[in-house]
């Protein structure tokens, strides 16, 4: 059974807690057009985390990082609806029946289709991890939570799930962050904290002339496009010598003939 706190004011309602959800929606509650869900900062504290997710004007749900303009570069899931009305909301039934609904009554989109089991409850949450799930829950001998739909499995497509300076991989079809070489976590142990250099880093006109830089790789990685410079490159060399002779470059992507920097 929900549970719902409301507000009165004589005999108007004002406020009612199903109209603002945090990170979870119970069955018959609904997430409105322009309203959002936060993340929680940890499975042991819930304060708002790194992660949202956007029920748009456009008809349009879309999940980011918290920080992030609401713009489809930062978007790491869409239900692909854009322009389906102004006022579709997210809907779960006591089924587990998970949709959106336009202002006509018609159903636009279903990520489930529920089924009858009343042995069963059902909740969305947006996880720690940015990944929004149906649970169900058997009410059968002792109970278990199980995922009954994710909008993905693979815990890596979160934005920012790792922090600044550090990439994701999963392992064991778990998350797990890793720093840059030359870098590591500014918290031990926080994953998320991000990561600092290990070492002070000498650039330009090093007065150490036996030091010698290079070029480390990292295949099958993902990263935002903020280059201050881009240009046609024959080769990955060419590329990494472009960097090493820039006092300004960090790091450089080479994809496609194309080295950014």
């Amino acid at each position: 059974m929900s549970t719902t706190i409301v507000c009165l004011l004589l005999t108007t309602i004002v406020w009612q807690s199903f109209d603002s959800p945090t990170d979870t929606i119970l069955p018959k509650q609904h997430l409105k057009a322009g309203a959002l869900l936060y993340s929680a900062k940890s499975k042991t504290n819930s304060s708002t985390g790194i992660f949202r997710l956007s029920m748009q004007t456009d008809g349009n749900l879309v999940q980011f990082p918290a920080s992030a303009p609401t713009s489809t570069p930062y978007a790491y899931y869409t239900s692909n609806t854009p322009g389906s009305g102004n006022n579709v909301t997210l809907n779960l039934d006591v089924d587990g029946h998970l949709y959106l609904l336009n202002n006509t009554g018609f159903t636009i989109h279903n990520f489930t289709n529920g089924a009858i089991d009343e042995g069963k409850s059902y909740l969305v949450r947006l996880d720690v991890d940015g990944i929004l799930r149906l649970y169900s829950y058997s009410l059968k001998n002792n109970g278990n939570w199980s995922v009954e739909w994710s909008s993905s499995r693979n815990k890596c497509v979160p934005f920012g799930l790792c922090g600044f300076n550090s990439y994701c991989v999963t392992k064991d079809l778990e998350a797990e962050c890793k720093c840059l070489p030359g870098f590591e976590f500014i918290t031990p142990g926080d994953q998320t904290s991000g990561c600092g250099r290990n070492m002070v880093a000498n650039f330009c006109k090093s007065e150490n002339e036996n030091f010698t830089y290079i070029m480390e790789e990292l295949p099958y990685t993902r990263w935002e496009n903020v280059a201050y410079m881009t240009w046609s490159s024959s080769d990955k060399e060419e590329c990494n010598k472009a960097c090493l002779e820039d006092c300004n470059c960090e790091a450089a992507i080479f994809t496609d003939g194309s080295c950014r920097k």
